[in-house]
């Protein structure tokens, strides 16, 4: 099984598809990936040679933040507006939703996901 980035590949889907996979690449981004590195957007996963997979690799380290260095980024990120007490940081506390979205009828999951913070927001 073919692995980018730390992220296994289904054999059976179709190479850009399963590349949309990796954090941070979607299907278009993934689709341009494999037109630039040579791949058909036809061929499957099991299909695709090792030098293609290292070349697909090779592309992305150089061209993008994919995977553990963007979820750092974007946690680093909200840290930093929490340390700065901007009104998305202490919105990120709270739990509440950050980007503008009524709170009076909507916002349920975010209360659900109250208990469950996706960012450790203790270091100040």
């Amino acid at each position: 099984m073919a692995q980018i980035q730390r992220v296994s590949l289904f054999p059976h889907a179709t190479f850009h598809i399963a590349l949309a996979r990796v954090f941070g690449l979607g299907r278009s981004t993934s689709l341009a990936v494999s037109e630039a590195c040579g791949i058909s957007k036809e061929l499957k996963v099991k299909d695709v040679k090792e030098s293609y997979i290292q070349k697909v690799t090779a592309y992305i380290e150089a061209n993008f933040v994919t995977g553990d260095t963007l979820k750092r980024q974007v946690r680093e990120n909200v840290l930093q507006e929490v340390a700065i007490n901007s009104r998305r940081g202490v919105r990120h506390t709270l739990g509440l939703p950050v980007t503008g979205a009524q709170t009076r009828n909507n916002g349920v999951n975010a209360r659900k996901l109250r208990p469950l913070l996706l960012y450790d927001t203790s270091r100040r």
